[in-house]
């Protein structure tokens, strides 16, 4: 298997276990997929996986864990793409609304 399609299968997975509320396997498979897109120094995956990661640390209520997770992930894909790319977009979307959230919640 090459290391693309493994890296896909475990981002693929971890997203399957954080929707089926498996949340700690979830992490621990996109952890995974993230050390191997870094190994293969492409930004735009480490940005997709890091942008899943983000979002399974909102759901688990790690709020600080997913603000990191999402800025990390939209500096890779201005790295791998440029400012304003479709990914990079979902991923400031993202961020945006857990500010908002968080900003809300404060007022």
């Amino acid at each position: 298997m090459s290391q693309l399609h493994q890296l896909g299968m475990l981002n693929r997975e971890g997203m399957k276990a954080f929707n089926d509320g498996r949340s700690d396997d979830a992490l621990f498979q996109l952890i995974q997929a993230d050390r191997l897109a870094k190994s293969m120094d492409m930004p735009l995956h480490e940005a997709k996986v890091r942008n899943n990661i983000g979002l399974v640390h909102q759901g688990s209520g790690n709020i600080e864990e997913a603000l990191a997770c999402f800025r990390l992930a939209a500096n890779f894909a201005v790295e791998g793409a440029g400012d304003g790319n479709v990914l990079h977009k979902a991923i400031v979307r993202n961020l945006t609304r857990l500010e908002s959230t968080l900003e809300s919640k404060a007022a």
